[in-house]
């Protein structure tokens, strides 16, 4: 059963200086130091529509069982690439939430 770290960033106060900072240094920086995920697949938050979204962009780190996740999250690199997910995070804190693919 593979399972995804969700990371929902809130919208930011300067959305393309972000976008930059994500882009250009948060993912060559944190991939590394992700030990044992599968991949990284980032989203861009555009609903529901009738409001202003709370998100801004959504990052699921992909890794092959709940294992390989926490121990990557307890590990000093997983730290790492958390703490500087919520230092490019100006719109406040990173949301994280751990879900498992469950048949």
């Amino acid at each position: 059963m593979s399972a995804h770290l969700l990371i929902l960033y809130p919208t930011p106060k300067d959305a393309g200086e972000f976008d930059r900072a994500y882009r250009d240094e948060h993912l060559p920086y944190a991939g590394p130091k992700l030990e044992g995920a599968t991949g990284v697949v980032t989203k861009r938050v555009v609903g529901p529509g009738f409001a202003p979204p709370p998100y801004h962009l959504i990052s699921d780190v992909n890794f092959p069982t709940l294992d390989a996740l926490k121990s990557c999250a307890g590990s000093t690199g997983g730290q790492q690439a958390l703490q500087h997910a919520a230092s490019i995070s100006s719109g406040g804190a990173p949301l994280l939430i751990v879900v498992t693919d469950e048949g």
